[in-house]
Parts: structure tokens; C-alpha cells; sequence
């Protein structure tokens, strides 16, 4: 395994054979988007923690001091008006302690929704980890075209230069004329343009890989030539399916959704039950103000027992509350049908493209056979005088376009085998 260290370095001199999995490794590590969703989950993580402490009883305690003044005192009438005498220094010390025993399953609802969502989280994180992979392996794949393109140009701008020195030597026989020399220059002018700017489109593609995966702009990939030998896939579409139904990202967080709202369905009812919890508290304080005069001593006193609470109002705002969650629920279920739906169209055209890919690779292989025998006997034929140019130039052609056709449809085969993993949940 080529480390980021070890790539960074060498990017500046040339290019580095990297293969997918390095790069997959690379772009979860380095994108800032698979980041925020691990953090996300990591918030909701924490949310589940939160959520079960509704379980642990709650203490307070309190400390006051301060200053009070004397009372004062009148008749029913106020005809009458006296001063009583109160020790000015207050102190007061309590501690009490509570814990709901019963609210409907509010709590133990609470904390099934946080872990649900957690688990959303989670599986949120695999799903653009799985969407990163596949773009990544798009750009990869491109890039790969694209070299095998630049090759194939390469090799027939030799191929062309090597004919025009031949075509000079026959001109200056006599055996043919300037016009012959003027198009093959224009062909091979052709070509080299077509390998600029395959090129350029091999730079632009880099640089958007580049920014993924965290290298710098200057790190030219060079893909490993062993992705070229996938195993084929022999499972029938059915199994495909059938994994899909297990692993499928979407598929997966609409189950958890339509869990989620179930549980909120839940916890909207609890609000018409009551709510019991047991309490214990202890009060200390200075002075005592239950006498005439106040008397200058420190008292306490305790309590506990059972506190009982209804919320009156859920009798007519609860049932409203209700139906929106019913809502909700049924928009969850018909949610996941609809994504089941598309998984099972996504994976079979995904298969069905990937098993067209490569019956039409099997025929464009041997179309180039043919295009490649048909060059070969033309060449053969001009340079004996038995045809034209321009018959050499169009079976140069009609070679450069098979085999053109057999790189994009040799990357096609892993384009589609990468699309089908992904939408089974699997890359």
C-alpha cells in the first residue's frame, strides 16, 4: 500500500499506480463530506446518552442567605399597626430528589428514538461513503478511458509517420503525388490534436479526483492495470436483489424512518397519560417564622411521597397531535414501498446494462479483429498501387474507431459492475 506521505512526495516528478481501493481509502479519509457525516453521527450518538438520562432520578439543592427585615402587622381593619421583631440573618439548605415511574413509556420511547436515529446516522455515513466510492471510481475509470485513449492516438500517430515516410520514398519514385503526402500530414496533424486534447480532458479530470481524495493538484493518477481483470459476475439478477434487500443504504435508513415514526406515534399518546413520580426532600432553615414572635433557630423538614400529574388539556390537543403522527407513519411505509420499488429497477438495469456491456465488448473485439485484418490487407494493397489513399485513410479510421469502442466498452463492463455493487449496498 502506497501511503499519502509517500504519493504527495512523489506527485511532483510523476505519476503513481494507485489502485481502487487505495483511492477509496483516500477519499474517505480526506473528504471534508464524509467528515461532517461522521460528526453528525457522532451528535447523534451522543443524543442517545442524553436520552437515557430521563431514567436516573433528578436532584437539586439549593443554598440561600440573605437579610430579613422586621414584620409588620395590622388589625382586619388597619386601625391598628404593630412591629415584629424577626431575627435579620435568613439561611435556608434544601435537597430534594424526584423520579418519574410512570409516564405512558414516554422515557423508555424517547430513548428508542434517539437510538434509532443514531442508527440513521450510522448507516447515513455508509450511504455517502458508498456515493463518494462510486464517484470516485468514475473519475477513476475516466481517467483510465481516457489514457487508453491516448494511447491508442499515439500509437496510430506513429503508425501514420512510419506510412508517410514510406509515401515520401514512393513520391520520390514517382509513384505518387503531393496530395498523397498533404492528407497523411493532415491526418497526423489530426491525431496529435485529438491526443492534446485528450490530454487537457485527462488534467480536468485529475484535478476534480484530486480534490477528493486530498492530493495536490499536480498528482497525476495512473490506474492499476489489474482492475481490468474483475471476476465476472455469474449470479443470476434475482440474487442481486435479494443482496440489495440486505444491504441497501436507502432501503435500510427508510426502514429505521418508518421506525422512527411509529415510536413518535407513541410517545404523542403517552401524552394523555398521567405522569407518577416519587419525590423525597429535606429543608433546613434559620430563622423559624411560624411563631409570634420569630424565633432565632435553625429547623428542618422533611417530606416524601408520591406526586400524581395530568395534563388536562392533552384531552382535546392530543387527539389532532395523533392523527398527524397516523399521517406520518403512513407516509414513512409508502416511502420505503416506493424506494423498495426503485431498488429493484436500479439493481435489474444496472445488471441488465452490465450483462449488455459485455456481450458488446465480446462483439466489438471482434469487429476490431476485422478492422485491424482490413487495415492491414488495404496498407498492403496502396503501397502496391491496388487502391487510394484516402481508402488507406478510411480503414486507418475505421481501425482507430474499433478500437476506441472496445476501451470505452471494456471500462464500460466495470462502470456498470461498480454501479451494481453499489446499488446492492456492496462497493
Amino acid at each position: 500500500f502506497l501511503s499519502p506521505v509517500y504519493m504527495k512526495a512523489q506527485a511532483l516528478r510523476d505519476s503513481v499506480p494507485i489502485s481502487m481501493e487505495q483511492i477509496f481509502d483516500l477519499a474517505l479519509k480526506n473528504s471534508e463530506e464524509h467528515k461532517l457525516s461522521e460528526r453528525y453521527a457522532d451528535v447523534a450518538k451522543q443524543q442517545v446518552a442524553i436520552s437515557k438520562l430521563n431514567r436516573l432520578p433528578n436532584i437539586e439543592s439549593g443554598l440561600t442567605y440573605g437579610y430579613i427585615s422586621n414584620s409588620d402587622i395590622w388589625t382586619p381593619h388597619f386601625s391598628d399597626h404593630q412591629k415584629g421583631e424577626i431575627p435579620h440573618h435568613l439561611t435556608q439548605l434544601t435537597l430534594t430528589a424526584a423520579e418519574v415511574v410512570f409516564q405512558g413509556g414516554a422515557v423508555n420511547n424517547t430513548i428508542l428514538k434517539s437510538s434509532l436515529q443514531e442508527q440513521i446516522a450510522a448507516l447515513n455515513v455508509e450511504k455517502n461513503a458508498a456515493d463518494i466510492k462510486f464517484l470516485v471510481a468514475a473519475r477513476y475509470l475516466d481517467i483510465y478511458k481516457l489514457i487508453n485513449q491516448k494511447k491508442i492516438y499515439e500509437n496510430n500517430t506513429a503508425l501514420a509517420e512510419k506510412r508517410l515516410q514510406n509515401i515520401l520514398a514512393l513520391q520520390r519514385q514517382g509513384m505518387v503525388t503531393q496530395n498523397d503526402v498533404l492528407r497523411t500530414q493532415l491526418t497526423i496533424s489530426d491525431y496529435k490534436l485529438t491526443t492534446k486534447k485528450i490530454v487537457n480532458s485527462m488534467e480536468i479530470l485529475n484535478i476534480q479526483l484530486n480534490t477528493v481524495i486530498g492530493m495536490p493538484d499536480t498528482f497525476r493518477l495512473l490506474p492499476d492495470s489489474n482492475l481490468l481483470r474483475e471476476p465476472a459476475v455469474t449470479k443470476p439478477r434475482t440474487d442481486f436483489i435479494a443482496a440489495a434487500y440486505q444491504h441497501n443504504h436507502e432501503l435500510k435508513i427508510a426502514a429505521l424512518e418508518n421506525k422512527v415514526s411509529a415510536t413518535e406515534l407513541k410517545l404523542i399518546k403517552s401524552e394523555r397519560m398521567p405522569q407518577v413520580s416519587v419525590f423525597a426532600g429535606s429543608a433546613l432553615q434559620r430563622p423559624y417564622l411560624n411563631a409570634l414572635p420569630a424565633i432565632d433557630i435553625y429547623f428542618n423538614v422533611w417530606q416524601a411521597g408520591v406526586n400524581v400529574r395530568y395534563n388536562i388539556s392533552s384531552i382535546y390537543k392530543t387527539p389532532k397531535k395523533i392523527a398527524a403522527g397516523k399521517l406520518l407513519v403512513e407516509y414513512t411505509a409508502q416511502k420505503e414501498t416506493i424506494i423498495k420499488q426503485n431498488m429493484e429497477v436500479q439493481v435489474s438495469s444496472a445488471y441488465i446494462k452490465y450483462e449488455e456491456a459485455k456481450d458488446q465488448l465480446a462483439t466489438l473485439k471482434s469487429d476490431l479483429l476485422s478492422a485491424e485484418e482490413n487495415y492491414r490487407v488495404v496498407e498492403k494493397k496502396y503501397f502496391n498501387q491496388l487502391s487510394l489513399l484516402t481508402d488507406l485513410i478510411d480503414a486507418g479510421n475505421i481501425k482507430i474507431e474499433a478500437e476506441l469502442k472496445v476501451t470505452s466498452a471494456t471500462i464500460d463492463v466495470i462502470y456498470y459492475y461498480y454501479q451494481l455493487l453499489k446499488y446492492t449496498g456492496e462497493i
